[in-house]
């Protein structure tokens, strides 16, 4: 029997994962799911269990139609049921923020933004995971799979101790990353990869990790602060690059 502070404790824990799910996918885009900021701060620990079941759908759509489609088209395919499951919510934050990178500064005031910046970035993108599934041999499950993993726990690095640089929406989420859910979801995704796909997962960890680290430093350096628009760039990026390392490892 399950006492009362266990039940409370497992009834939190469901709700944070929830959270989780609305902020991440398409759910976001429904007026009644939208949650607060510090209720998604508190569900920053199940970002990676967001990204394992979207790759689980990923994985099952590619086994049911690999033998019927081209790899062409089901590259393509997979990518975009991955932007339908996500409702697209993170392509939005990589043009915003090429779109900021792209405005001009005279004298310390803004003068000239270009979206096309914005736009360039999501083709580069998106041609990039498309080709890179469709080079992928035998391992392309296992990328489908362990990708959107880590891709969200890149954002966990890219949020942990960026609280002193984050402004509106990116402060309160960042406020509450604590050490213990870097630690956690560390262990969990790269536990779960090295499993799956041995050293290659260490080394694909290693660039995600750098490179959310290295991100944050230049979004600081270049606009002084980082935004929540900078969370669908971080996401979008990682699965490219992660992608790419899964087709060329």
């Amino acid at each position: 029997m399950l006492t009362a502070t266990e039940r409370l404790s497992e009834k939190e824990a469901m709700k944070s994962a929830l959270v989780a799910f609305k902020f991440l996918t398409l759910a976001s885009r429904f007026h009644r799911a939208q949650v607060s900021p510090q209720q998604v701060g508190a569900a920053i620990p199940y970002f990676p269990l967001v990204g394992i079941v979207l790759g689980l759908v990923l994985v099952l759509l590619n086994r049911l139609l690999d033998p019927r489609l081209e790899s062409e088209i089901l590259g393509a395919l997979l990518i975009a049921v991955l932007a339908l499951l996500t409702g697209a919510i993170h392509y939005e934050g990589l043009q915003n923020t090429f779109d900021a990178l792209s405005v001009k500064l005279a004298h310390g005031e803004a003068t000239t933004r270009s979206h096309a910046f914005g736009v360039l970035a999501i083709v580069f993108v998106v041609l990039l995971k498309v080709r890179a599934l469709e080079v992928t041999g035998e391992t392309r499950s296992l990328g489908l799979l362990l990708t959107p993993l880590f891709a969200r726990w890149s954002l966990v690095i890219f949020l942990y101790g960026s609280a002193f640089v984050a402004e509106g929406t990116a402060r309160i989420l960042a406020d509450n990353v604590r050490a213990w859910h870097l630690a956690l979801t560390t262990v969990v995704t790269l536990a779960l990869a090295a499993f799956l796909v041995g050293r290659t997962a260490l080394w694909i960890g290693l660039s995600l990790s750098l490179f959310a680290l290295l991100s944050r430093s230049y979004l600081r350096r270049r606009n002084g602060f980082i935004d929540a628009d900078n969370f669908g760039a971080v996401i979008e990026l990682s699965e490219t690059l992660s992608f790419v390392l899964f087709a060329s490892l």
